[in-house]
């Protein structure tokens, strides 16, 4: 039976979405998209039939997509059945991950403060001294301390997007962070489905006071060594692996 190019891509692009959301070895997600394809094809070559033609078109794929099941439930049904054998990421791993992330969002703050610091740095604003620093803000012409206020409340939202949103907004919607991008780490459920935005919340929330992610990790070398779960890892249910995709 002959398939229409737009149903070629049609099924090609079911299959790349799931394929997005398992996070197995190659050899495994090999097997699972070639069984998805057949699988796939077969159903859209039965709706072909069935209208009594013997070329499948772009209509044929998409009903054929709706009778399996979508993307992202094919994904989850194979992950729940992989959960069990995934290598869990130990300490030094994600301690390796932590410090790249904080090296690169360190360098994102410093390009997102630089107006500030440049303006301090080029009008000789002092710093420590609050008597001194009020001096001068009354000693700056009315359109310097426009363009400072401006600065700032131009500066200071941008600077709370990137810290809250490289780890909830990132890792919510990618599954990692560039450092675990880096690593081949990925935090799945604990039942090896892809986390959202929820989960990327509650996980790192220890992230963003230095005492608590301290006491976060100890929690995972005392209690979880085996499980390989930091205590807001168990709150929100998830596990970081070790990724070949």
């Amino acid at each position: 039976m002959d398939f229409s190019d737009e149903a070629k891509r049609e099924i090609e692009k079911n299959l790349g979405e799931t394929a997005r959301n398992i996070s197995v070895d190659e050899k495994e997600r090999t097997e699972i998209m070639n069984e998805l394809r057949s699988t796939y094809y077969e159903s859209a070559m039965k709706e072909a039939r069935s209208r009594g033609s013997e070329t499948v078109t772009l209509t044929d794929a998409r009903t054929a997509k709706a009778s399996v099941s979508s993307p992202r439930e094919t994904a989850d049904c194979f992950m729940k059945s992989y959960a069990t054998g995934l290598k869990r990421a130990g300490f030094w791993w994600r301690l390796a991950a932590f410090l790249i992330d904080s090296t690169i969002l360190c360098m994102l703050i410093f390009l997102i403060m630089s107006p500030i610091l440049g303006f301090m740095f080029f009008t000789g604003m002092p710093i420590n001294d609050d008597a001194a620093h009020e001096a001068w803000f009354n000693s700056q012409s009315p359109t310097i301390e426009v363009l400072f206020i401006a600065t700032v409340f131009t500066v200071l939202p941008s600077f709370l997007i990137i810290i809250l949103g490289y780890y909830f907004v990132i890792e919510g919607h990618f599954g990692q962070t560039p450092g675990k991008y880096l690593l081949r780490l990925r935090v799945l459920r604990t039942d090896g489905t892809k986390i959202g935005y929820k989960e990327a919340i509650l996980r790192n929330l220890s992230k963003y006071n230095n005492y608590l992610i301290i006491f976060d990790v100890l929690i995972m070398l005392i209690f979880f060594p085996k499980e390989k779960q930091r205590g807001f890892d168990r709150i929100a249910n998830t596990i970081v692996v070790h990724s070949k995709a």
